[in-house]
């Protein structure tokens, strides 16, 4: 803000220090009373200076200075100036007079000569009769040729229609080839400049078509009204309205500024938009760049409408003029409102920059230059200063400044627009790979659910076979029994013993089958539901007699001893399940032991109790009693000792079901102790 303001000033002192250019005029001339000797090819600036008030229209040229020069003059309307015009050479000379621009406010030249007076120049009053002018060209208020023979002269006169523009006008007596040489220059520069704005606009309106940029959308409409305001500020629709054209040319210029203004407000929006989806931001730069526009319309109309023609036609300007505000506060006040207007606009230029610098949004620093360019552009033409010396000889200096303002903020656009389509592909990047994710987790999952199928079928097979085969059993099994009774008479002691193990066999089994039947299978899940058995209370005794009587004759024949150890504990289990623990321990004891014997135990831990199998096998290192708890795995010493290593995975299923424990201390060489722990103790009444 600093910059702008510092540069505000820097462009007001140097307006100021201009004001004095205009009086520039050809050395010696200011003296030399009413008769201007001229040199073919020689040029006079500021006509109105070496020409003096006459005394009427056909009154006789004031000779030295005994009139004051037109430019310094309080003249009405009506009053009339002269000077004599001699060719000083002997060749002949040819001139035009050029007001450098499409608009003036009022004039009639005519040159008298030995065969009469000729009108060369007639530029009706702003809001005269609608006559037809006479022009050089209808894009620029010039005379037709004005021809000195050598040595020759002529008296040139003017009557002025409206003197308000006096003191602003500067007609140029130019030389005939300077004048072509203008003339051609601007009509280049003014295609140059209506070409490329073309082609640049093409440009946008097909990116804002193809990719379906709304910034490049804006920014067109934005182009498009700004290369109007060029041509109409230019003079190329002068044709289109009769006599003088600076009222509706003015009119229609300041239409197309307030489009280009809102046009542009847009655009900054819609950027902001992309940039920043949702931005509240971008709904105040839309809304602000409406009510501006038609602000400036309003200010138009109320001009024409309030304001004589002449008024409203040097008023009716985007930009900011010291001179009128002074001379006339009241008539300047539409002008100083759309000055206003005009630094609102670049006010929001430079937050708008601001606001996007501070976001690291993609091209903010292109659009952060763009709106600099066209700032200081507009600064500078409001102000009226001729800010941009390297184009003085080109009057549409500023417009291609503009032009190129229009280049960096297409630029800008680009930018964005790479900038959001790789922020685009990174999104769709990481959407493919969640993508690619989630079909490796649906592939997975599929592949666990086939896998799930198989073990589901795998298991109602082994389901099927184990119902038939606990099926076929129950027949040999109630045959033993009936054995059992006739040995029963003959052998009481090993009576005993076997029905003992056939009772252990034939609960064991009818658990299983219980375990198997079809009722017990869910039909959401395919999982198996058995019922948990009833948990009653057990004397620790009994359990420790059945296991030691099971196993004693397997133990006999391998020489070992196989005892008990007295016990009054009572516990609270599932008999089935806790006997189908102890004899796997058991029978796994003697299976391995090979010297010594096992001893079976139970003891108070707490308010719970354990039961011990101990034996004097090998012993086990840590490593193999990790390993010999998976299914179908067996210990070092189990070479040659026929077995499935399945024994002691179940019995710890089996104690899991019944929220036991079961642990195993062992040393190698010393023997073993696996304990069931954890079972709790039946009341006792």
């Amino acid at each position: 803000m600093a910059a702008l303001f510092f540069s505000a000033l820097l462009l007001l002192v140097v307006q100021v220090l201009d004001e004095d250019d205009d009086d520039d005029s050809r050395p010696g001339l200011a003296g030399r009373g009413a008769v201007l000797s001229l040199q073919p090819g020689e040029t006079v600036e500021d006509l109105f200076r070496v020409m003096r008030l006459a005394d009427g229209a056909a009154g006789p040229c004031a000779a030295g200075d005994a009139a004051p020069p037109l430019a310094d003059a309080a003249v009405g309307p009506g009053a009339s100036g002269c000077v004599r015009l001699r060719n000083a050479r002997d060749a002949p000379g040819l001139w035009r007079i050029d007001f450098e621009g499409p608009f003036s406010a009022g004039y009639t030249f005519e040159m008298e000569g030995e065969d009469g007076a000729q009108v060369v120049l007639d530029q009706p009053p702003v809001g005269g009769p609608a006559g037809r002018p006479v022009l050089a060209d209808s894009k620029r208020v010039a005379s037709l040729p004005i021809v000195l023979p050598p040595g020759g002269a002529s008296v040139l006169r003017v009557r002025i229609d409206d003197p308000a523009d006096l003191a602003d006008a500067d007609p140029v007596l130019r030389p005939e080839a300077e004048f072509d040489r203008a003339m051609r220059r601007d009509a280049q520069g003014m295609g140059a400049l209506l070409g490329a704005g073309a082609l640049l606009l093409a440009v946008l309106a097909t990116t804002a078509r193809l990719v379906r940029s709304r910034p490049a959308g804006h920014f067109a409409a934005y182009l498009g009204a700004t290369l109007l305001a060029a041509a109409v500020n230019a003079g190329y629709l002068n044709g289109a309205f009769p006599g003088n054209p600076a009222l509706p040319a003015g009119a229609l210029g300041r239409l197309f500024g307030a489009v280009q203004l809102a046009a542009h407000m847009s655009f900054m929006a819609a950027f902001v938009d992309e940039a920043l989806p949702g931005a509240a931001l971008a709904g105040r730069l839309r809304r602000a760049g409406l009510m501006a526009g038609a602000a400036l319309l309003l200010l138009a109309g109320g001009t024409l409408v309030l304001s004589d023609p002449a008024d409203a036609a040097r008023f009716l300007d985007l930009g900011f003029e010291l001179d009128p505000l002074i001379e006339d506060p009241l008539a300047s006040l539409p002008a100083v409102l759309a000055a206003a207007i005009t630094l609102g606009w670049i006010g929001s230029i430079i937050g708008v920059s601001a606001y996007l610098l501070r976001r690291e949004v993609s091209g903010s620093r292109l659009f952060a230059l763009g709106g600099g360019v066209l700032s200081f552009g507009l600064l500078s033409a409001g102000l009226g200063i001729d800010a941009f010396d390297p184009f003085d000889d080109n009057p549409f200096g500023l417009q291609f400044v503009l032009l190129l303002d229009g280049l960096i903020f297409a630029a800008a656009m680009t930018r964005q627009a790479f900038g959001l389509r790789g922020e685009r592909d990174r999104a769709l990047r990481k959407e493919l790979e969640a993508t690619r994710e989630r079909q490796a987790m649906a592939e997975r999952l599929l592949k666990a659910r086939k896998d799930a199928d198989r073990s589901r079928t795998l298991a109602e097979t082994h389901r099927n076979r184990l119902a038939l085969t606990g099926h076929d059993l129950r027949q040999p099994l109630t045959s033993l029994h009936l054995a059992v009774r006739e040995v029963e008479r003959t052998n009481p002691p090993l009576s005993k013993t076997l029905r003992t193990s056939l009772d252990y066999i034939g609960s064991v089994l009818n658990a299983t089958v219980d375990d198997t039947r079809p009722d017990d299978l869910s039909e959401d899940e395919g999982q198996f539901h058995t019922e948990t058995d009833p948990r009653e209370a057990i004397e620790v005794a009994l359990l420790l007699q059945n296991a030691v009587r099971m196993f004693a004759d397997e133990a006999a024949t391998k020489g070992l001893t196989l005892t008990h150890e007295s016990s009054d504990l009572v516990v609270e289990t599932v008999p089935v399940t806790i006997i189908r623990i102890l004899s796997n321990l058991v029978s796994n004891a003697v299976k391995y032991t090979q010297n010594g014997g096992v001893v079976v135990r139970a003891r108070m831990q707490g308010d719970t109790a354990t039961i011990e199998v101990q034996d004097t096998g090998a012993g086990l290192s840590p490593e193999e009693i990790e390993r010999i708890q998976q299914d179908y795995t067996r210990g070092s010493a189990a070479a040659g000792v026929h077995g499935d290593g399945l024994g002691l995975s179940s019995a710890r299923d089996f104690a899991a079901e019944l929220g036991l424990s079961l642990k195993i201390r062992s040393t190698v060489g010393e023997g073993t102790c696996v304990s069931i722990e954890g079972l709790p103790l039946a009341r006792v009444d």
